[in-house]
């Protein structure tokens, strides 16, 4: 996923035609350990299903909005997020959904938020997550002029999630992508938020949305895996 993502942002900086400063998405506290429950004692298969729908904007943090039309502004980046179900040991379903933005909230010439779920036969375990960290992190091994990333833990609702960051700049023209992801159980729910500017976008600017929007990915995984026991 990282390197497709890397081939993508090369493409959205020649698309690119400024904006103020960053404004921190809305704060949510969830119990992941306590929804992480949850959603095991709910089959993996009706998660899945459930989770094709996506959630109702009023679910979303501030900013974010389901795409009028049904297509995201930038559908070819959303493709490049998704994760192939190959890419996860035993997991049966990787649903992404993506999101336009208001630019009063999340500024940028092209911005966007996605939520990705990947649903697994069972439990998601703490070497599967450090499998997909290292996976991503040997993405940057790889010969990627003009594109700097880094890969980290971070605390996300009292556990550990994933953190990806993206930058890359290009006469005059900056874009940051920030992935959480966090194991929920059976599902690894992944937030991620892209700015793409002119001049400078700082990365810890962007940071707030994608885990905010990884947050609202959990708290509809909650709320499906009920509706699925």
């Amino acid at each position: 996923m990282t390197r497709r993502l890397l081939l993508v942002l090369t493409f959205l900086l020649g698309a690119v035609p400024s904006t103020s400063g960053m404004i921190a998405a809305q704060e949510t506290d969830i119990d992941i350990a306590a929804v992480s429950e949850v959603v095991l004692a709910a089959d993996p298969d009706a998660v899945a299903a459930g989770l094709e729908t996506p959630p109702d904007d009023a679910d979303l943090p501030e900013g974010f909005f389901n795409p009028p039309s049904g297509t995201p502004e930038n559908a070819e980046i959303a493709e490049a997020l998704v994760l192939p179900v190959g890419e996860l040991d035993g997991a049966v379903a990787s649903i992404n959904h993506a999101f336009d933005v208001d630019p009063d909230v999340v500024p940028g010439l092209i911005s966007a938020g996605y939520i990705n779920f990947v649903v697994a036969e069972e439990e998601i375990t703490d070497d599967e997550l450090d499998d997909f960290e290292e996976g991503a992190a040997s993405s940057f091994e790889e010969d990627t002029t003009g594109v700097a990333g880094s890969v980290s833990r971070i605390d996300l609702g009292g556990v550990e999630a994933v953190a990806i960051t993206v930058v890359t700049e290009e006469a005059g023209i900056s874009a940051v992508v920030h992935l959480v992801a966090v194991p929920v159980g059976h599902t690894l729910v992944i937030g991620t938020a892209l700015v793409a500017d002119q001049g400078t976008v700082d990365p810890d600017d962007v940071l707030p949305f994608a885990e905010a929007l990884t947050l609202a990915g959990v708290a509809y995984l909650e709320t499906v895996a009920e509706d699925a026991q």
